[in-house]
């Protein structure tokens, strides 16, 4: 992991400023995010607040989706009443929710004190386990599904094993108005979670579009080589498919991708053109190092 992430200074990259991170008033680990109108980002973060006050009672966890993305990106740039977190005890999670007032969802709980929806994904098996289980599978002839199943479980695990201890300040007119402390998927590994999921057959086309650009965006702001230095503990067959996916969206079907990004209702997108998601592909070089490790 690099050293310079939560200060000024930065590992060499092309990241959309020369003092990236921004410097934080509240400490190096610090994020300071503007409310939305709504105040959706406010609820959500007194949200985690009151999870954190749980924390003797919960399973590790970390901040990944979109909401991990606004706080690694310094802004709430598309708003929803739900957000993600990754655990090594799903079950055990939703249960201790559940007994303090939460209500069942499909994929986690809805809690109702604040009105938004807690999404939580397991990250149950070790790395080491996920590791040894591609090799196993990989020597007898692993399917397609199975591929993408181990992706899903490495990206979800890398994610929970890598976050960092982050404070997060939702800020309106100048003051405070929420703050939790909390890990939170760093950037390299929101990118490879995004890229998994947006190279999903099953994923709808909007979702799939707004995982793109939260990739680009993510590798926009950091650089690649922070993306490939955040990535850098990962398995390498996480890291063999997450290059090929990096590969197919920002590289080889360059194309397709803006047609995909053009024909989706996600704001922003429409400003992203085919030379700014190849220079995004560059991560691909970045990681080619790390694809020998084991």
């Amino acid at each position: 992991m690099s050293s310079t992430r939560g200060t000024s200074t930065r590992t060499p990259g092309w990241p959309v400023s020369g003092e990236w991170p921004p410097i934080g008033r509240h400490g190096p680990r610090s994020v300071a995010i503007a409310n939305d109108r709504r105040r959706v980002v406010q609820r959500s973060v007194e949200s985690l607040a009151d999870l954190a006050d749980l924390s003797d009672d919960l399973p590790r966890a970390a901040l990944v989706g979109g909401l991990a993305v606004m706080v690694r990106l310094y802004e709430a740039h598309r708003v929803t009443t739900d957000f993600d977190e990754v655990t090594d005890e799903r079950e055990a999670t939703i249960a201790v929710l559940l007994a303090r007032g939460a209500v069942r969802t499909a994929n986690g709980v809805m809690l109702p004190e604040h009105g938004v929806q807690l999404d939580l994904l397991d990250a149950g098996l070790t790395l080491a386990e996920l590791g040894a289980m591609a090799r196993d599978l990989e020597a007898g002839g692993i399917t397609d599904d199975e591929r993408r199943g181990l992706q899903l479980a490495m990206v979800n695990r890398y994610g929970l094993e890598t976050a960092v201890a982050t404070d997060i300040h939702v800020v309106e007119n100048e003051a405070v108005v929420a703050s939790v402390s909390l890990p939170v998927a760093v950037a390299g590994a929101l990118v490879a979670m995004k890229l998994n999921a947006a190279t999903d057959r099953t994923r709808k086309p909007d979702k799939a579009a707004s995982d793109i650009y939260d990739a680009y965006r993510l590798i926009r702001a950091w650089g690649p080589t922070v993306i490939a230095e955040d990535l850098s503990r990962a398995p390498v067959s996480m890291l063999a498919l997450a290059s090929e996916q990096l590969c197919g969206v920002f590289v080889d079907d360059v194309e397709r991708t803006v047609r995909r990004l053009r024909a989706a209702s996600v704001p922003g997108v429409e400003a992203v053109d085919a030379d700014d998601l190849e220079a995004a592909g560059a991560v691909v070089d970045a990681l080619a190092p790390f694809l020998h490790w084991d």
